[in-house]
Protein backbone atom coordinates (compact mmCIF):
# COMPACT_ATOMS: atom_id res chain seq x y z
CA UNK A 1 0.00 0.00 0.00
CA UNK A 2 1.42 3.70 -0.89
CA UNK A 3 2.19 5.76 1.99
CA UNK A 4 2.02 9.32 2.19
CA UNK A 5 2.33 12.65 3.80
CA UNK A 6 -0.17 14.89 3.92
CA UNK A 7 1.44 16.69 1.46
CA UNK A 8 -0.38 18.72 -1.38
CA UNK A 9 0.18 20.12 -4.36
CA UNK A 10 -2.13 21.72 -7.56
CA UNK A 11 -2.29 19.37 -10.81
CA UNK A 12 -3.59 21.37 -14.14
CA UNK A 13 -6.37 19.31 -14.84
CA UNK A 14 -8.50 20.67 -18.30
CA UNK A 15 -6.77 23.71 -17.78
CA UNK A 16 -7.68 24.65 -13.95
CA UNK A 17 -5.34 23.88 -11.41
CA UNK A 18 -6.90 21.76 -8.11
CA UNK A 19 -5.21 20.81 -5.16
CA UNK A 20 -4.41 16.88 -4.33
CA UNK A 21 -2.61 15.01 -2.03
CA UNK A 22 0.41 13.84 -3.52
CA UNK A 23 -0.41 10.38 -3.44
CA UNK A 24 -3.75 11.37 -5.86
CA UNK A 25 -0.78 13.34 -7.93
CA UNK A 26 1.16 10.08 -8.13
CA UNK A 27 -1.04 7.23 -9.13
CA UNK A 28 -3.70 9.64 -10.66
CA UNK A 29 -1.77 12.48 -12.35
CA UNK A 30 1.29 10.72 -13.36
CA UNK A 31 1.70 12.76 -16.70
CA UNK A 32 -0.19 16.56 -15.70
CA UNK A 33 1.86 19.59 -15.19
CA UNK A 34 2.39 19.85 -11.23
CA UNK A 35 3.16 22.61 -8.75
CA UNK A 36 3.50 24.22 -5.52
CA UNK A 37 0.56 25.47 -3.39
CA UNK A 38 2.67 28.26 -2.04
CA UNK A 39 5.13 29.71 -4.25
CA UNK A 40 3.98 27.71 -7.51
CA UNK A 41 7.22 26.44 -9.17
CA UNK A 42 7.23 23.05 -10.52
CA UNK A 43 7.18 20.04 -8.67
CA UNK A 44 7.49 16.28 -9.33
CA UNK A 45 6.26 13.33 -7.00
CA UNK A 46 8.74 10.59 -5.95
CA UNK A 47 9.04 7.53 -4.68
CA UNK A 48 10.62 5.60 -2.30
CA UNK A 49 10.04 1.58 -1.83
CA UNK A 50 11.03 -0.14 1.42
CA UNK A 51 8.20 -2.24 3.32
CA UNK A 52 5.36 0.35 2.16
CA UNK A 53 5.59 2.84 -0.99
CA UNK A 54 6.40 6.56 0.55
CA UNK A 55 5.41 9.35 -1.96
CA UNK A 56 6.47 12.76 -1.33
CA UNK A 57 6.96 15.89 -3.32
CA UNK A 58 10.13 17.59 -4.69
CA UNK A 59 10.33 20.62 -6.27
CA UNK A 60 12.28 20.58 -9.78
CA UNK A 61 13.95 23.00 -9.41
CA UNK A 62 15.36 24.46 -6.03
CA UNK A 63 14.00 28.07 -4.75
CA UNK A 64 14.50 29.94 -1.18
CA UNK A 65 11.31 31.84 -1.58
CA UNK A 66 9.59 28.78 -0.55
CA UNK A 67 8.71 27.52 3.02
CA UNK A 68 7.66 24.10 1.81
CA UNK A 69 11.51 23.06 1.29
CA UNK A 70 12.62 24.33 5.06
CA UNK A 71 16.46 23.01 4.01
CA UNK A 72 16.78 26.12 1.30
CA UNK A 73 13.64 28.46 3.14
CA UNK A 74 15.69 31.62 4.11
CA UNK A 75 12.89 33.18 6.14
CA UNK A 76 10.82 35.74 3.20
CA UNK A 77 8.20 33.90 0.93
CA UNK A 78 8.17 34.99 -2.59
CA UNK A 79 6.90 33.42 -5.99
CA UNK A 80 9.19 30.70 -7.60
CA UNK A 81 11.39 32.94 -10.74
CA UNK A 82 9.92 29.81 -12.73
CA UNK A 83 6.54 29.93 -11.64
CA UNK A 84 3.68 28.04 -13.85
CA UNK A 85 1.01 30.23 -14.28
Amino acid sequence: MAKSDQATCEVKVEGAWQPVTAAEAYAQHRSAQKRCPECHGQVMTVSTYSHTIRIRLSHRKGHDGCSLQPDRFKGVRSPHPQALA
